[in-house]
C-alpha cells in the first residue's frame, strides 16, 4: 500500500538543522492496521505527513500504491491524497462555522459529486459513527469525543484506501478512546488500511504490529 524508501526529513533555518527523521525504509501492506510510537518530538508526526502527502522527503522516496510520488505535481498530490488518503487529527480541525453534515462533507467537494449524493454520502458517515441526531450542530455544540467522531466520519466519507490518524485518542477519556478505537478498527476490518500514531500501549495492542521511532531513527 505504502513503501518508505530510505526517507530522510531535515527541517533548516538561517542558524539551525534539524533531522526530523532519518533513514527510514518501511513498508506497510493493504489491509494493514499499525501503530507508530515513540517519544514526543521522535517524527511520528513528520512521519504521517510524508505518508500522507503533505509533505516531501528530504532525501529517498514516498511510493504510494506502487506509484512514486516524488514526482508529482502540486496538483497531482492534492487530487491523491483527496481519493486514497483519510486524515485524523488529534486536536479535530473542524470547521467552527460549518455545521457537523458540512465539516464531513469538506473532502467531496473536490471531487465530481453531485451534491444531494455528496450530501448521501455524508449522513451515511455519520450515522456510521452515530451522530445521525447531530447532523446540523455546530462543532462547539459537541463534546470532545463527538467532535473526534465527526473527523473520523469526515475521514471516511470518500471511502480512503489509507487512514492516518495522529493520536485520535489522545484529548479523550478512556472510554471515548476506546469507541474511537472500534471505529478504526471496523474501517480496517472492511479493508482500509490504517496507521495511527499513539502514545497509549493499550491502544498499540489493537493494531497488527507496532513501529517505535527514537530520534528520527526507526528502532523497531
Amino acid at each position: 500500500m505504502i513503501r518508505l524508501e530510505d526517507v530522510s526529513k531535515t527541517y533548516r533555518t538561517d542558524r539551525i538543522e534539524t533531522r526530523a527523521l532519518d533513514g527510514i525504509r518501511l513498508n506497510i501492506d493493504k489491509g494493514e492496521f499499525v501503530a507508530v510510537m515513540g517519544p514526543s518530538g521522535c517524527g511520528k508526526t513528520t512521519l504521517l505527513n510524508l505518508m500522507g502527502l503533505l509533505d516531501v522527503p528530504s532525501k529517498g522516496r514516498v511510493v504510494l500504491d506502487e506509484q512514486p510520488v516524488d514526482t508529482r505535481r502540486d496538483r497531482e498530490l492534492s487530487r491523491l491524497r483527496n481519493e486514497k488518503v483519510g486524515f485524523i487529527f488529534q486536536s479535530f480541525h473542524l470547521v467552527p462555522d460549518l455545521t457537523v453534515l458540512d465539516n464531513v462533507e469538506i473532502p467531496l467537494l473536490y471531487r465530481a459529486i453531485a451534491g444531494k449524493e455528496r450530501r448521501r454520502m455524508a449522513l451515511a458517515a455519520l450515522d456510521r459513527v452515530g451522530l445521525s441526531s447531530r447532523v446540523h450542530h455546530f462543532p462547539t455544540q459537541l463534546s470532545g469525543g463527538q467532535q473526534q467522531r465527526v473527523a473520523v466520519a469526515r475521514a471516511l466519507v470518500g471511502r480512503p484506501q489509507l487512514l492516518l490518524a495522529d493520536e485520535p485518542t489522545g484529548n479523550l477519556d478512556s472510554t471515548m478512546g476506546e469507541e474511537i478505537l472500534g471505529l478504526l478498527a471496523s474501517a480496517n476490518g472492511e479493508g482500509t488500511t490504517v496507521v495511527m500514531v499513539t502514545h497509549d500501549p493499550r491502544m498499540a495492542e489493537r493494531a497488527h504490529r507496532v513501529i517505535r521511532l527514537f530520534d528520527g531513527r526507526q528502532v523497531q
